[in-house]
């Protein structure tokens, strides 16, 4: 008989000829850290260092039906080492494509961005207007930059949308414990989830 497994083990081949047995679960799984739900405007989400621990190297953060108090806000993430005192050099790209133009290859690009962008002049209404998806690498060494990469789509302030490629770094060696969502320019998010994941080791 197979013995009783511990919560959160699954069934795992042993090899052929012998039976199965329970054992933990392979890393990689998202654990739900935490979510931000607007019902009033705020200057950003931020995560500190209560959430961004050693337990996690990697995170992902999902953003959904975001949006700014004002029409061409440019979203984006900053990193801090500090819990959020100071902000290290930042350095962002993104490419785009636009969805809705079935004529001409409509297409962009913008790099050495003072930040990691979540795409660019987002539209302000009432349903929200960008939405990504970012993984954040290698948070807590101390032996390099951290990076982030993701994809998302836009309603830019011209009304047409597009789809984001995004990449972007923080230039310090230090362990990150602090990470924020915020428009670059100074508005308010006042739309929108922001959630937090932890990804297992």
């Amino acid at each position: 008989a197979i013995a009783t497994g511990s919560d959160g083990q699954v069934l795992t081949s042993t090899g052929a000829g012998s039976p199965p047995a329970f054992e933990a679960a392979p890393g990689g799984s998202l654990v739900k850290l935490s979510s931000t739900t607007f019902g009033s405007a705020a200057a950003a989400v931020a995560f500190n260092s209560s959430l961004i621990t050693s337990t996690y190297n990697n995170y992902k953060i999902v953003v959904n039906n975001l949006a700014s108090a004002a029409d061409q806000s440019n979203i984006g993430i900053l990193m801090s080492v500090d819990n959020g005192s100071n902000f290290a050099t930042h350095v962002g790209s993104r490419n785009y494509t636009q969805i809705n133009n079935g004529s001409a290859d409509v297409t962009g690009s913008a790099g050495n961005i003072a930040f990691i962008p979540l795409g660019s002049d987002d539209e302000s209404d009432s349903t929200g207007s960008t939405n990504f998806e970012v993984t954040i690498f290698g948070v807590h060494d101390n032996s390099g930059y951290k990076f982030a990469s993701g994809l998302g789509t836009v309603k830019n302030a011209n009304g047409n949308y597009y789809a984001y490629r995004i990449h972007g770094y923080i230039a310090s060696n230090t362990a990150v414990n602090y990470i924020k969502v915020y428009a670059s320019g100074g508005q308010n998010l006042d739309k929108g989830t922001v959630t937090l994941y932890g990804i297992e080791k």
